[in-house]
């Protein structure tokens, strides 16, 4: 079995080991060895990145009971990968410690919920971008921010995070909290005074090294609340950036940082009634457009609209004053077409052939029928003279 270096130092980045087996196929060459600081996927948290005899590792698998790293078929140094050979193995300690912030963060947050509204973690992804954290209640705003506070409050105390391997006797006397993919794992990871659980993952040595906790959103799921949350310098840089973005819109707004939210909704509102106005315009103008065409057998009519419901809006009042049916082509080069019955009679024919005669694609039910064509040259004079 694999030495699990990152159980017994969270923090070791090189180490030597020995290449116990490997095997490949078209995209991989999965290399086990006899000891290991590449922390696998496991618990919702990817895994560890890195180099393993001068070759990237990209991945971390558990299989089988063997620990498996990942490396692409199609690079270069594996000349040495060889059963038995000694290597160096180097982790990325970047992504580890960005990783080791927020999973930590995660506990405290979990163990604080737990202890204040006794809501349980059931669903936890450390992922790229966000961590997500599932609770098996909802929280409300008011309950989101108190854990918030209190998160960071147990950062700033700087609290050792401890880590036992409590044997079977102690185990069924102590109190945890245990993730139900590793219900029967035996390293306990505890934060005195605030969460003790059982864990398979690096963590950082004291609480304060987690820098900061955030909650950026939170949603209804599953009966509880799925709440998104960044630690450490994933938190700094998502608030630097929406910093910097709120900075240049209180520029072009030319109002002070602190009022951008209220200068936003005045515009939005200004727009929406503006819209409603101009809804209003276009609809007298349908209208004055409609009467300005006298009634007749079938009235065939070009628009330079671009709006399908203005563009169905007139074909509708001109049907009132057509014997058969009224069209409309508009848009670019007048490809897009509405069709609508003054009689109610079936249009399905005419729509068949003029999709046929000018590529178009199109369709409807009963007596209206629009689409659009890939060719329009004619399509008014075959519209006008199409005998059903």
């Amino acid at each position: 079995m694999t030495e699990k270096l990152y159980d017994l130092d969270s923090y070791v980045t090189e180490f030597t080991c020995k290449v116990v087996s490997l095997y490949s196929d078209e995209d991989y060459i999965y290399v086990e060895t006899d000891r290991t600081a590449f922390f696998p996927e496991g618990g919702g948290q990817s895994s560890d990145r890195g180099f393993l005899g001068g070759a990237y590792v990209e991945n971390v698998q558990i299989e089988g009971g063997k620990i498996l790293h990942y490396i692409k078929n199609n690079v270069e140094n594996v000349s040495n990968l060889a059963p038995g050979a000694q290597i160096t193995g180097k982790i990325d300690f970047k992504k580890r410690f960005s990783d080791m912030q927020q999973h930590s963060g995660e506990h405290i947050f979990s163990g604080i919920v737990h202890s204040l509204f006794g809501f349980d973690n059931v669903g936890f992804h450390l992922g790229t971008d966000f961590v997500t954290i599932d609770t098996s209640g909802e929280l409300s705003e008011e309950d989101i921010c108190k854990a918030e506070s209190l998160v960071n409050e147990v950062i700033w105390k700087n609290l050792e995070i401890k880590v036992s391997y409590p044997g079977k006797n102690e185990l069924e006397t102590l109190s945890y909290r245990s993730k139900k993919e590793i219900y029967d794992a035996l390293r306990i990871v505890e934060i005195p005074g605030v969460d003790v659980c059982a864990c398979c993952a690096p963590h950082v040595k004291r609480t304060g090294e987690i820098g900061s906790f955030r909650v950026v959103k939170s949603e209804r799921h599953r009966g509880g609340t799925r709440l998104y949350v960044l630690c450490g310098e994933r938190n700094m840089l998502d608030i630097r950036a929406k910093l910097l973005q709120n900075y240049l819109v209180s520029n072009l707004l030319v109002t002070k940082e602190t009022e951008t939210f209220r200068m936003v909704q005045k515009l939005k509102d200004e727009r929406t009634a503006l819209a409603l106005e101009v809804s209003a315009l276009r609809r007298e103008l349908v209208g004055l457009k409609s009467e300005s065409i006298e009634s007749g057998e079938r009235i065939v009519v070009l628009s330079d609209t671009d709006d399908m419901n203005e563009a169905r809006e007139l074909a509708d009042k001109l049907s009132e004053k057509a014997g058969d049916f009224a069209a409309v082509l508009f848009g670019k080069n007048n490809c897009r077409y509405v069709i609508i019955s003054g009689t109610g009679f079936d249009l399905s024919a005419l729509c068949r052939e003029l999709n046929k005669r000018f590529s178009g694609r199109g369709g409807g039910r009963g007596g209206i029928v629009q689409g659009s064509l890939s060719v329009s040259d004619e399509a008014e004079e075959f519209l006008k003279e199409f005998r059903f």
